[in-house]
């Protein structure tokens, strides 16, 4: 997983699904689903996989999450 790609997260504490893209800082917007490659949710996903599970430490406490979908730049090329 890197720049550019879009990945749909299983929150595993919330119960929920989550749809992000991973942006520069300068791109990011949050409530957009716009996400910076260094933001703490960006940072735990680069190399990860589907299936893959990641803990992120956010201002708001530990959130748990599953890659349930990945699309990386490539992909949305083809």
């Amino acid at each position: 997983m890197a720049y550019g790609s879009k990945v749909v997260l299983y929150d595993l504490d919330r119960d929920e699904e989550v749809t992000y893209k991973l942006v520069t800082s300068e791109e990011s917007a949050p409530e957009n689903g716009l996400i910076s490659t260094v933001s703490p949710i960006g940072q735990s996903l680069m190399g990860k996989e589907e299936g893959d599970e990641v803990k992120v430490k956010t201002p708001n406490g530990w959130r748990n999450f599953e890659i349930k979908r990945l699309t990386t730049i490539h992909d949305l090329n083809d």
